[in-house]
């Protein structure tokens, strides 16, 4: 598994074993999000950036991106609502969505 990290309060990985939180945020629960897409597809890459954006205030978050394409239950699940950011089993936000969301969605889990 491969971390990028985009910023300092984002870590970008593939899907797999979770980054330990950072010694900072063990107050926090960490959140971890998925963003479910596929390569080329140019929303999922608008969605991505929109997501990197409004969760750089955040310490406490991971971010997962699965590419829907390497597995056949996730395309019948996904393919026409892509990009689908969800968090946990609880919540999703199904493309078109905003930062404002994003930030709700955040928010919720605090």
């Amino acid at each position: 598994m491969e971390v990028f990290k985009l910023n300092e309060n984002l870590k970008f990985t593939g899907e797999g074993n979770l980054p330990l939180p950072h010694c900072y945020d063990w107050h926090k629960r960490m959140i971890q999000l998925k963003l479910y897409g596929t390569e080329g597809c140019h929303l999922c890459d608008q969605a991505f950036e929109l997501v990197s954006q409004a969760t750089q205030p955040y310490a406490n978050i991971t971010l997962h991106y699965i590419d829907i394409i390497e597995d056949e239950e996730l395309m019948n699940a996904y393919s026409l609502k892509i990009p689908v950011l969800t968090m946990g089993n609880k919540a999703s936000l199904s493309w078109p969505f905003s930062a404002g969301e994003i930030t709700k969605l955040i928010e919720s889990a605090q």
